[in-house]
């Protein structure tokens, strides 16, 4: 028996035309004004669910995007691999050896710059009302799961920052990039920890070090050896008599499924895998930079704005926001961050207007702060008004750290940008 019909497929077409129509129209848009794409791809999907949509046609709205369980199901599939090709296309940016090698200071400031407002979150957040819990939250996973969201740094949004600023290859911004690549790393990692007790529903000691065992051995192997592997099997394919680039572009998104399948199976969310993977692929000497943009660009122009678009179709913004615990959060995840990289910058006996730097790259939580509560939320670790927070505070962390970015560029004679 078929669980799919002809309507469902007509619906389904015409959910993903409107939606990326939406998505991408609104992204450029946000773009010419300065203002990050993800703001654009979000709202398309706050204008098109209960928040507007349902509000000016609930018919209409209810009609495009039915309760039906297969036709959510469709969707919700596209929108998971939004999700995990965004992880995927976010890990080209980190090189972790590259990274470690960066010396002490980048493990200082990357460190610490998870750290402090994981530590500073802790007693905040312990003091939350429970009502703002998802249904299958403890007051451990709650205020864990809160406190890592909030150190979490978007190395995309930083990577186009500097960019754009024309300073992407200085010592400074090399060295930013590098205490990113360890922050994303480091942070990733708690979150999977966190994960891991959300949907085991085991709090045992025992049961924990085994499985952070697990993703430490996983991350450590594949920083090792996945190079080196990935490098073999590129020049295997090279050999063939396959069509290029599409078949080493073929290769690369199966690496990140490949990587995907291993970390769910062992018991870590399948995110993880995928950003490794994307490690690996930043990593390899074997792939350009022209063959990582190209499949990004690819993935930013479909996937990843469904991903961002579906996030408005299931909640009510006007009903989720909240001051309080918004502000909360927001402080946590700016000025925390800020002075997490700051104090691991001074750490570092580097100059004060340089540790400033540093602190203002850390800011951005972008598409980073945004998937994690996608996926907290998903578990039911917490409820919509935190949801709705945290997609807050990332636009607009990500929104100020152009601008201040620039700003303290423009105060430091070593970037000698004019």
């Amino acid at each position: 028996m078929h669980l799919i019909s002809e309507n469902h497929i007509l619906l389904f077409l015409l959910q993903i035309l409107v939606l990326l129509g939406c998505a991408r129209t609104l992204s450029i848009l946000c773009e010419s004004i300065n203002v990050p794409s993800i703001a654009g791809e979000i709202l398309a999907g706050i204008i098109l669910g209960p928040t507007i949509l349902g509000r000016l046609s609930p018919s209409f709205q209810s009609w495009l995007f039915p309760h039906d369980q297969t036709q959510s199901i469709m969707l919700e599939t596209v929108a998971w691999l939004g999700v995990f090709f965004l992880l995927l296309s976010s890990g080209f940016h980190v090189n972790a050896k590259q990274s470690l090698k960066g010396g002490r200071v980048a493990m200082l400031i990357g460190i610490v710059g998870v750290l402090f407002p994981i530590f500073v979150g802790l007693p905040l957040f312990y003091m939350m009302d429970s009502i703002y819990w998802g249904e299958k939250a403890t007051a451990i996973t709650f205020v864990l799961f809160l406190s890592v969201a909030g150190s979490i740094t978007a190395i995309s949004v930083v990577a186009r920052v500097l960019e754009d600023l024309k300073i992407n290859d200085t010592p400074q911004a090399n060295l930013a990039l590098s205490a990113c690549a360890i922050n994303d790393l480091f942070g990733w990692f708690l979150f999977s920890i966190v994960m891991s007790l959300t949907t085991t529903h085991i709090l045992s000691p025992i049961k924990l070090i085994g499985s952070t065992a697990i993703i430490i051995g996983f991350v450590i192997f594949s920083i090792l050896f996945g190079g080196t592997i990935l490098s073999w099997a590129l020049q295997l394919v090279k050999r063939t008599k396959l069509a290029q680039p599409a078949a080493t572009q073929t290769l690369l998104i199966s690496v990140g499924l490949l990587c995907g399948a291993i970390t769910q199976y062992l018991g870590i969310h399948a995110i993880l895998g995928f950003f490794i993977a994307g490690m690996v692929i930043g990593s390899s000497e074997e792939v350009t930079h022209t063959q990582t943009g190209s499949i990004s660009e690819t993935l930013h122009a479909i996937f990843v704005p469904l991903f961002f678009a579906s996030l408005g179709l299931h909640i009510d913004f006007l009903l989720g926001i909240e001051f309080w615990p918004t502000l909360i959060f927001t402080s946590i995840a700016i000025l925390g961050k800020f002075a997490g990289a700051w104090l691991g910058a001074k750490m570092g006996k580097l100059s004060s207007q340089t540790s400033i730097f540093m602190g203002l790259v850390f800011i951005p939580g972008g598409a980073m702060e945004i998937v994690v509560a996608s996926l907290a939320f998903e578990l039911q670790l917490i409820g919509q008004t935190i949801f709705v927070a945290i997609v807050f505070a990332a636009l607009i962390s990500s929104i100020l750290a152009g601008p201040l970015i620039g700003m303290q560029v423009r105060k430091i004679e070593l970037f000698n940008v004019h």
